[in-house]
C-alpha cells in the first residue's frame, strides 16, 4: 500500500485575527497578568478593537507580535554580580 503523501504545511496568516488578551497571551506565551501590565506601562502597546455591538476589547494579532517582538528588552540588574555589603 503507498504512504500517502504528508499534508503541505500551510503558513497562518494571522493578519486581521483578532484575539482577545487570555489568547494574546497564549499566543506569546507569558501570561495575561504580565500582558495587562505592559499594556497599561507602554503607550506603544498596539490599539484595541471592539467588534460591533461588543464592550470586549480585542486585538490584532499580527500586530501585537510584531509589536511584542519588536520592543526594545530592558533587562533587570544582576545582583549576584555585586559585592554583598559584609564583603566590602
Amino acid at each position: 500500500m503507498p504512504d500517502a503523501p504528508e499534508p503541505e504545511k500551510t503558513q497562518v496568516n494571522e493578519e486581521g485575527r483578532l484575539v482577545n488578551l487570555s489568547q494574546l497571551a497564549a499566543e506569546l506565551g507569558v501570561t495575561r497578568q504580565w500582558l495587562h501590565s505592559l499594556r497599561l506601562k507602554d503607550p506603544a502597546f498596539p490599539e484595541s478593537q471592539r467588534k460591533p455591538g461588543s464592550t470586549r476589547e480585542f486585538w490584532d494579532l499580527a500586530k501585537a507580535r510584531a509589536y511584542y517582538e519588536g520592543r526594545e528588552l530592558r533587562p533587570g540588574e544582576r545582583t549576584d554580580l555585586k559585592p554583598k555589603a559584609d564583603e566590602e
